[in-house]
């Protein structure tokens, strides 16, 4: 069991057709193939928007497929599960709406002195859920290593979107604690209409409450931990909003608290819709030409009005727009990130950039160049064809050795889909030496405490036949991910540590006794985990 460094070839730090002249030919052709390019994306329309007509699983439906009884003694209260979630068939092709998919009661953090102290008299641990409550978000906002912004704008005037970023001043603190249960008198209209509504947006709120982080692990089991990216929650006043936008991820859109209605265009928009549809100079990417009826292109939008405990699943590419109703209101979105063509590309380049190794530094020659070329009809100013083939095969050809190379890219693809998926400052944070005084891994084996993921990291593991690995016996090698690092082993027994460790957020003794088990090789296996707590990456609690 070894720590790798990065792949020897990819260090990391942090055919062929001469071009024809354009002819008329050339350009009836690009004609037909943009009218065949709309027809088949408006036949992809027509199937989108039936989809969603006929297949959208309402109350009853979703209560059928998980029925609840009496003598239950596991009913948690939360109709959402992933066997609901599946049987819609929703993911990655159409929203779903789920009323009461969660009991609101039951996973609200109470702010109420009355009720904390009313729990506290009743030593109930379950007052006390893992949602945070409205301070505990203006409360992380305030912190300069959250990443949080306020988005204000004046209801009806989609041009006037402003976005200010940073953590909140202490007159903001105090401000935004205020919106929790203010609400506007709305007797003169015409007034109303001229304030700008706010919205605070705070992402990676599950790093710093650390009960939501375990909520969202075990809710949305069923997502591999690379598709995960965060937490993030939106609080808003009264006709607040970020406006009609797309997001490039699956998201699923909780409402914690007040109510929120959603308009939701019945089709995918690509990016280059979107380009045009941005509204100009501002600072916020807004959908222009969009009202409560329909969206540009008359396509109709679908209205929903959420309330505390409902939860609308969105795929990439669905126009949205979200509006507060009511104050307090909350609103929780699990987002499920995935790397486009354009990240993959840029990672490699960048891997490629750092090498020293022969297949990218190798460069391009032409030293057969006197023998095929003409001197008489030489033409200083030509790129010729044989010089453009002969680059695009040098790059397909480095491009071809690592993608061919099972071992190559399976740490290629575990490194990159495991980094932090945004910037985070000092974070993990590794121990030092004189922080390692509380609970130790061999108390956690003993049964005291519980050996957790640092919040917002992933872990994930793999196995990859081992071929191409130099210096090995067996035919497979074992791989643990964290954070975008990498550890390896060709023995089978690791292979099944690797998976216990990425498979659960919470590791208890009997767990990790279970998997380190008591060979000559467990003290291997503990000095790894100790490692993991030094490097920040896994932390030890009593609770």
């Amino acid at each position: 069991m070894s720590k790798s460094p990065s792949s020897s070839i990819f260090k990391r730090d942090c055919h062929h057709n001469v071009l024809k002249s354009f002819s008329s030919h050339d350009a009836n052709s690009i004609e037909y193939a943009h009218k065949q390019t709309s027809v088949a994306r408006a036949a992809h329309d027509d199937r989108y928007v039936l989809e969603w007509k006929e297949d959208m699983i309402d109350d009853i439906i979703a209560a059928n497929i998980k029925k609840k009884t009496d003598d239950d003694d596991d009913d948690d209260g939360h109709l959402f599960n992933a066997a609901l979630f599946s049987a819609s068939k929703a993911w990655g092709r159409r929203p779903f709406l789920l009323r009461n998919a969660f009991d609101p009661h039951k996973l609200m953090v109470l702010d109420n002195d009355a009720n904390i102290q009313e729990a506290d008299d009743d030593d109930d641990d379950s007052e006390f859920g893992p949602w945070p409550s409205w301070q505990d978000v203006v409360d992380i906002a305030s912190d300069y290593d959250a990443e949080s912004r306020v988005i204000s704008h004046v209801p009806g005037d989609y041009s006037t979107f402003d976005i200010k970023w940073g953590a909140l001043s202490d007159a903001e603190f105090d401000e935004w604690l205020s919106k929790e249960t203010s609400e506007e008198a709305v007797s003169d209209k015409k007034a109303q209409d001229v304030v700008r509504k706010e919205t605070l947006v705070v992402n990676d709120i599950d790093r710093f409450h650390p009960p939501l982080a375990d909520w969202i692990y075990d809710t949305f089991d069923f997502i591999p931990n690379w598709r995960m990216d965060d937490g993030q929650i939106s609080l808003a006043e009264v006709n607040g909003g970020i406006g009609p936008h797309v997001d490039n991820y699956d998201v699923f859109l909780i409402q914690m608290n007040g109510s929120r209605t959603w308009q939701v265009g019945k089709r995918k928009i690509d990016a280059m819709e979107e380009r045009d549809r941005l509204i100009d100079g501002i600072n916020v990417r807004v959908l222009s030409d969009w009202d409560d009826d329909q969206d540009v292109g008359n396509t109709e939008v679908e209205d929903w009005v959420l309330n505390p405990g409902d939860m609308l699943y969105l795929p990439p590419r669905v126009p949205h727009c979200g509006i507060a109703l009511s104050p307090g209101c909350m609103t929780l979105s699990v987002g499920c990130r995935a790397p486009s063509v354009s990240d993959f590309v840029s990672r490699i380049a960048e891997q490629f950039s750092n090498s020293l190794e022969d297949v990218a530094v190798r460069r391009y020659t032409d030293d057969d160049l006197l023998i095929y070329g003409s001197i008489a009809n030489f033409s200083p100013g030509e790129i010729t064809a044989k010089a453009k083939d002969d680059a695009k095969h040098l790059v397909l050809n480095a491009l071809t050795k690592m993608m061919d190379d099972d071992s190559v890219w399976d740490e290629f693809f575990g490194r990159f889909v495991t980094e932090p998926k945004r910037l985070r400052n000092n974070y993990p944070i590794p121990l030092e030496a004189d922080e390692f005084d509380g609970t130790t891994i061999k108390d956690v084996l003993d049964g005291s405490g519980m050996l957790y993921h640092a919040e917002g990291i992933c872990f994930s593991y793999s196995a990859v036949n081992s071929q191409d690995v130099i210096g090995t016996a067996t035919p497979i090698i074992y791989r643990l991910y964290v954070n975008g690092e990498m550890w390896q082993s060709d023995l089978a027994d690791d292979g099944m540590f690797y998976q216990t460790i990425a498979n659960n957020r919470v590791l208890d003794g009997t767990m990790l006794s279970k998997s380190i088990g008591n060979d000559k090789r467990c003290e291997k296996k503990v000095e790894f985990l100790e490692e993991l707590v030094s490097d920040g990456l896994l932390y030890v609690s009593e609770e």
